[in-house]
């Protein structure tokens, strides 16, 4: 690299360093890794996990849940309500579990936005949502009018057929008369995958069997006929095969009663998880079912655990008597608890940083060890520490540096839609000559250029102009960023999280003002 030295503007270079258990040196850890390698100037960023390790900072469920009684003032069989929170295991499953032994073999809803949570994961799947929610709002504005229009009897009958279809793992594709899509009554996905049209009746069960199958042969790409029957007084619907019904095969595929689902269908604003029993939808990504992976963490924990998708979060207010609501999210938690208090919230709300120690609380917390409840938390006076840490550095090597302790980097997956930033800040702490710094702005430098080259200037003079004035240049500027979480999403992204063994980054020759 020396040879190109006058070239290179910038590098980032992550540095391995032996393990660093709780209770070890931090300061003279970090100043004997990068001894021989830093220099003057350099940005030495740590990750808060070995930071956080190394100041023995952990937390065990039942002392979370200890605190959380106490904060709330539960008393035995409890109700809680979290809205919003990460879907993570790592990151919220245990914080779950001590809500739920708080509640003392009480009550937790889980309510999760749709289709994904505030760091992208998402939680349900976004077309299943956007239709039920559709057919759910329908359904409640039929209802109320159907008493003058009894015509609008057929059409409640087809919403039902499709929110139940949905409830038993069918994927609604199209709905001739409601969507004004398909050829069909309903055309739908069976949870085989086959594509298949689908004809609605109160009880002509043969006539829709057979109208199935004639649109079957107009439909080269479908494998099955399907025939259904909605009984609005009797509230029970039936699935049959449509070619076994004509062959004489009257035995229903599915056989269900709506009847304690009407509730829900009204609730326009709400998906309940018990809507969906056969309805599995898997992180694209981590192939978790965070709606069974949250049931099952609850009633494990003595608790029973109910799971809402709903983009209002005071929809919790009317599952129930609640004791008490932790607001699970960790970029907009202070304007999610302005929203409840604004309107005059009727029990305790807190936030992920009010439960737990100081100074964050629970929020940015790891599974340390899952089986046995152990949480990390985040480091203990991140700025501080990071000041010591530069101090040292100068004292065992010479070198003037800045120290930034990182947590998550501040970066979007394109292919997955994921911003893994589950951690307040991408910059957890600083050194004493970081925090200060303004937000980074400047000319872009290739509009710059575009823009005196159109013009007519030689290569020469648009060197000169670049170098030394700015009466040429565009006001089109750079977006402003804060430096520290420039180096900071440096840092996360080459050091990772996985076994590199590298909780080190070197940011070096990286401009700032």
């Amino acid at each position: 690299m020396k040879e190109y030295g006058e070239r290179v503007a910038a590098q980032v270079l992550a540095v391995k360093t032996g393990l660093i258990l709780p209770h070890d040196d931090i300061a003279a850890t970090v100043a004997e890794a990068v001894r021989g390698i830093v220099e003057d100037g350099d940005i030495v960023c740590v990750t808060e996990a070995v930071v956080a390790r190394s100041q023995n900072r952990y937390l065990s469920c039942e002392e979370l849940a200890e605190q959380v009684k106490d904060i709330f003032g539960l008393k035995p069989k409890s109700t809680l309500a979290v809205v919003y929170p990460i879907a993570s295991r790592n990151r919220f499953a245990l914080v779950l579990k001590a809500i739920a032994m708080a509640s003392q073999g009480g009550r937790v809803i889980v309510a999760f936005p749709v289709p994904a949570d505030e760091v992208g994961n998402q939680v349900i799947d976004a077309e299943l949502a956007r239709v039920r929610l559709g057919l759910k709002m329908l359904y409640k504005h039929l209802s109320s009018a159907r008493g003058s229009t009894p015509y609008l009897n057929i059409l409640i009958r087809e919403v039902i057929a499709a929110l139940t279809l949905q409830s038993l793992g069918y994927s609604i594709v199209g709905m001739r008369k409601i969507l004004g899509s398909g050829i069909a009554d309903i055309t739908v996905r069976t949870p085989e995958g086959v594509l298949a049209p689908l004809e609605v009746t109160f009880v002509e069960h043969e006539r829709a069997a057979r109208k199935a199958v004639e649109i079957l042969e107009d439909m080269p790409e479908a494998g099955q006929a399907l025939a259904a029957g909605v009984d609005l007084g009797r509230k029970e619907f039936a699935l049959f095969d449509a070619r076994r019904y004509l062959e004489g095969d009257r035995e229903p595929l599915r056989q269900v009663s709506f009847a304690e689902q009407l509730s829900a269908f009204a609730e326009e604003e709400v998906i309940h998880g018990r809507e969906l029993p056969n309805e599995v939808f898997c992180h694209p990504i981590t192939g978790i079912d965070y709606r069974r992976l949250y049931s099952e963490v609850i009633q494990e924990a003595g608790a029973q655990g109910d799971v809402i998708f709903t983009n209002n979060p005071l929809k919790v207010y009317e599952l129930g008597y609640l004791d008490g609501i932790v607001l699970g999210e960790v970029h907009n938690r202070q304007e999610r608890r302005d929203l409840f208090l604004a309107l005059g919230a009727k029990v305790p709300v807190k936030t992920l940083d009010e439960l737990g120690p100081s100074p964050w609380g629970v929020i940015g917390s790891n599974v340390s060890d899952y089986e046995k409840g152990i949480l990390k938390l985040l480091p203990e006076d991140a700025d501080g520490t990071a000041e010591q840490i530069r101090k040292r550095i100068l004292k065992d090597t010479g070198k003037d540096v800045e120290v930034l302790i990182f947590g998550d980097g501040a970066y979007k997956d394109p292919d997955t839609g994921i911003y893994e930033l589950a951690d307040p800040y991408p910059a957890l702490g600083v050194s004493e000559g970081m925090r200060d710094l303004r937000l980074r702005t400047g000319k872009k430098l290739k509009l710059v250029v575009d823009t005196l080259y159109n013009k007519g200037y030689s290569r020469e003079e648009i060197a000169r102009l670049v170098a030394e004035t700015r009466e040429e240049q565009s006001d089109l500027g750079t977006t402003p960023r804060r430096l520290v979480s420039i180096a900071a999403t440096l840092a996360d992204l080459l050091a990772g999280s996985a076994d590199q063994g590298t909780p080190i980054v070197l940011v070096r020759g990286i401009k700032r003002d």
